[in-house]
């Protein structure tokens, strides 16, 4: 097999890890089945906060599904629409995970992998990074659910230039149109993110977790909307521990310590 999906736990962070660095972590069919996976070992770790999902080295984040595979996983019969239903089963997986995810991006992010970054909840990239999804010079059509995301994170122009021209863009530009939310010097990329994911371990995971999916239902149908889970999220935050906890560090002029519960 080409490439794995490496999950290392470190305290409270979980680390996804796309290795395939002789491909600029292509991401082979075998592997889009071990991060389902992972995403799912993550998502039932209630003892996790929040997730860094990342390519080995820093030549790339990840250059997209493994091309040298789809003559024979990707031909245009049943096969073809079977492996982009493997892919967008692992990219919903990695959606679904409760805690806060952050792509940190290194060098190449294209095809799929730009799809696989847009199903965390917040990207963070190296000046040296680029962003394309060069399906139009494959002759194939973008996946309607990742075009859906890219429409709505960076809007329906920015997403027709991307799909249209296939050309790449600099993680500047990247930034300006919203696919990015923060562009850091190569050398500073990977302290920026761990002191960001420091800070995110001290506020209270509750909250966290409500707020993800809460921001996330606001972009579903009001009638398909989750509202029973939304209420329940929030009163489960006032009802917690963590709620008392926070009320008496705060009278004490303490920092509070907060456990999830």
């Amino acid at each position: 097999m080409s490439g794995s999906i490496d999950l290392v736990k470190k305290g409270r962070v979980a680390y996804l890890l796309l290795n395939n660095p002789e491909k600029k972590n292509a991401i082979s069919a075998e592997m889009w089945e071990q991060l389902a996976l992972m995403a799912e070992k993550i998502s039932a770790d209630d003892d996790i906060r929040t997730t860094v999902l990342r390519g080995k080295g820093t030549s790339a984040f990840t250059a997209g599904a493994d091309i040298s595979q789809f003559e024979s996983r990707r031909s245009p019969t049943d096969r073809g629409s079977t492996y982009d239903e493997l892919t967008e089963s692992a990219i919903a997986a990695v959606k679904a995970i409760p805690v806060p995810v952050i792509a940190l991006i290194h060098g190449y992010c294209l095809g799929g992998g730009v799809s696989l970054a847009l199903a965390c909840d917040l990207r963070f990239a190296s000046r040296a990074s680029s962003f394309a999804i060069p399906a139009a010079r494959l002759s194939i059509s973008y996946p309607t659910p990742a075009i859906e995301r890219l429409v709505e994170l960076i809007g329906p122009s920015s997403a027709k230039y991307l799909l249209f021209s296939a050309k790449r863009i600099d993680a500047d530009l990247a930034k300006e149109i919203h696919l990015v939310d923060k562009v850091f010097n190569p050398e500073d990329l990977d302290e920026e993110v761990d002191a960001f994911v420091a800070a995110l371990i001290d506020n209270a995971p509750l909250s966290l977790r409500a707020a993800k999916f809460i921001v996330d239902q606001c972009s579903v149908d009001q009638d398909k909307r989750d509202i029973e889970k939304v209420y329940d999220l929030a009163r489960s935050c006032f009802e917690s521990e963590d709620y008392k906890e926070a009320v008496r560090a705060f009278m004490a002029s303490e920092r509070p310590i907060f456990h999830g519960r």
